[in-house]
């Protein structure tokens, strides 16, 4: 590691570790890396042992994800049930099957706005849109240089880590809108995943 071949490894893995367990949100692997002082490249390899490093322990609930460029210490997708029973006290109402639509029209056309999502649902959508803000399943993007200058939303990373996607490039090639819920989405997500934990 050049200058800093007087470092431990497992240091920087512990460091690593540390950082994102203090981060709890996603954090920006250049961000890491300057906490690291050390390359993207650098970095990258610590996180893909401390990846192995959970994958090895059978009895640790994390894992290391990584998306969008930026690092997580997550729990285990097979832990997802369990960990949910910590927000069951709050009560939140599931989402209805408009909610969903909406969340599936910005999911495959991101960014869009409010006007093109009422486009493709050919309803007013601005009450589900501003639910899905509180949920932070969606987060306003920018805004247009049009008149009224109409603002633009993406799906969160909070959306990519409660399906266990690396970005929006992972969904599946197929009509959200279909989907009665996403809990059937969620499965094929979680298939996905569990393949990939096994090929690593």
């Amino acid at each position: 590691m050049g200058d800093r071949d007087l470092r431990q490894e497992s240091e920087l893995i512990s460091a690593l570790e540390a950082v994102l367990f203090a981060a709890g949100d996603p954090l920006e692997l250049d961000l890491a890396s300057r906490i690291l002082e050390l390359d993207a490249e650098q970095t990258l390899l610590l996180v893909e042992q401390l990846q192995r490093k959970y994958l090895r322990d059978r009895q640790s609930g994390l894992i290391i994800r990584v998306m969008n460029n930026k690092i997580l210490l997550s729990t285990k997708p097979s832990l997802k049930e369990m960990v949910s029973r910590l927000y069951r006290p709050q009560n939140r109402p599931a989402l209805s099957q408009a909610s969903y639509e909406t969340l599936a029209v910005i999911a495959y056309n991101q960014p869009c706005t409010r006007a093109q999502v009422e486009e493709v649902r050919g309803v007013n959508s601005d009450g589900i849109i501003t639910r899905l803000l509180d949920r932070n399943l969606i987060r306003e993007e920018g805004i247009l240089d049009l008149p009224g200058r109409p603002a633009t939303f993406s799906v969160t990373d909070h959306f990519l880590i409660e399906f266990g996607l690396k970005s929006t490039e992972d969904l599946p090639a197929a009509d959200f809108v279909m989907y009665k819920t996403l809990d059937e989405l969620d499965k094929q997500f979680q298939s996905k995943i569990e393949e990939n934990e096994i090929d690593k």
